[in-house]
């Protein structure tokens, strides 16, 4: 469970400096991601749920769906990083 943690902790830690402090005070500064920082790419959002460009849809609701299992905050895990989650996903299911 904590691989898929550790895997999207991983990438904000290289992509979002500073997100571990936006995590406690999410809510009192929005950017364009309305978590703070920079709108999301299509990139991004599959480093984040673990996917190769051109994943397909089923792929990615496969992926979202195992990472929430594992960060939901109902099973200890994080609102901010099942945010993130959700937002890969809207992303790559929009694209």
């Amino acid at each position: 469970g904590d691989v898929y943690k550790r895997q999207v902790e991983a990438y904000l830690d290289r992509m979002q400096e500073g997100w571990r402090e936006e995590e406690v005070s999410a809510g009192r500064t929005r950017g364009s991601d309305g978590l703070g920082g920079a709108a999301m790419t299509p990139d991004e959002a599959y480093e984040i749920l673990g996917l190769g460009p051109g994943a397909s849809d089923d792929e990615v609701r496969d992926a979202h769906h195992r990472l929430m299992l594992k960060i939901h905050p109902d099973q200890g895990g994080s609102t901010y990083l099942a945010t993130k989650i959700n937002q890969a996903k809207e992303i790559l299911l929009d694209a």
